[in-house]
């Protein structure tokens, strides 16, 4: 009796081994994330003695906000890089590279998403329009575009903004997509740059 109760004991043991490692086991490719970098900006003139506090916000247009890596197709579908991901979503993302970016440039006291606008501090806000790559044949990337719009208040003045950026994309890996994407965020930020600089002074 003994014998047999350990015969069909063992024999369990397999069974439920199996079954765990059924669970453990994706059939799904693990989440692959990659991370967009600020660009160092250089100011045309001397940082002035008192520094503007910047007040930054960004937000994303439906569809765009969300971590996945996107790209629209000929029929205007938003469709996934596989299972490719921002490490946040698209507008965090984007809100700390541009914010970092900024601050390297040296003209701010600080760059800062949670103050309060007060009459001395500028402001900027942009919307996030386009963040993709485009696709007029499905599976085949053509460029990745950017386009940003918003509105900067320096001093007393608003300034409307328009920012775009379009990239080639050559072959179609993910990694050239990623790439593509750092290049058009690279163009987008130093045209922001630009515009802070011809029309705002400290």
């Amino acid at each position: 009796m003994n014998m047999q109760l350990t015969k069909l004991g063992l024999s369990i043991i397999p069974l439920l081994l199996t079954a765990c490692s059924g669970l453990l086991s994706s059939e799904q490719p693990a989440q692959q994330i990659y991370l967009l970098e600020p660009v160092v900006l250089v100011a045309k003139s001397s940082p002035v003695k008192e520094l503007p506090v910047l007040v930054f916000t960004l937000d994303a247009i439906p569809g765009l906000d969300t971590n996945r890596i996107l790209a629209l197709d000929a029929d205007a579908r938003l469709n996934q890089y596989g299972n490719a991901r921002w490490p946040d979503f698209l507008p965090e993302v984007l809100t700390s590279v541009i914010r970092r970016s900024l601050l390297s440039s040296g003209q701010f006291a600080t760059v800062t998403t949670v103050a309060a606008a007060t009459s001395e501090s500028w402001n900027l806000t942009l919307e996030v329009q386009q963040f993709y790559g485009v696709q007029q044949v499905r599976g085949t990337t053509d460029r990745v575009s950017a386009v940003f719009s918003g509105l900067l208040r320096c001093g007393e003045q608003d300034h409307r903004i328009s920012l775009s950026a379009s990239i080639p994309v050559n072959e179609e890996r993910l990694s050239v997509v990623v790439r593509a994407h750092q290049q058009a965020l690279d163009d987008i930020t130093r045209q922001l740059w630009d515009q802070i600089e011809s029309r705002c002074e400290a």
